[in-house]
């Protein structure tokens, strides 16, 4: 099975299983990590689940749409590899990635 490894706020490494056309954001949660706090319910109207995603060498996320931009416009910690977890669908081709939650942004609360 497809996995990728998360790094949590406090550092803790872990490797998630991985369905194809699933959310990293319904992924996580199912791996019982509570840490994203996703307070839209994962629609994409906030950035509370913020996370940074680097793919494995040779693969790539599709761009980012225009509403997960405009959330990710007011992150305080916005990188380029920032991206909403509720946005990201998860594909075989990103087997083995690394995706680290993002720091809590008080801004959003």
């Amino acid at each position: 099975m497809a996995s990728f490894v998360l790094e949590t706020r406090d550092g803790e490494e872990r490797e998630i299983p991985a369905k194809a056309g699933a959310t990293l954001l319904k992924l996580i949660r199912r791996a019982g990590i509570e840490e994203l706090e996703a307070q839209c319910g994962g629609g994409c109207a906030c950035a509370t689940c913020h996370v940074y995603v680097v793919p494995p060498a040779g693969a790539s996320l599709p761009p980012m749409e225009m509403g997960e931009s405009r959330m990710l416009a007011s992150a305080a910690e916005r990188r380029m590899e920032s991206r909403l977890a509720c946005q990201v669908k998860f594909d075989a081709a990103y087997d083995g990635m690394r995706v680290t939650i993002a720091p809590v942004d008080l801004s959003n609360f």
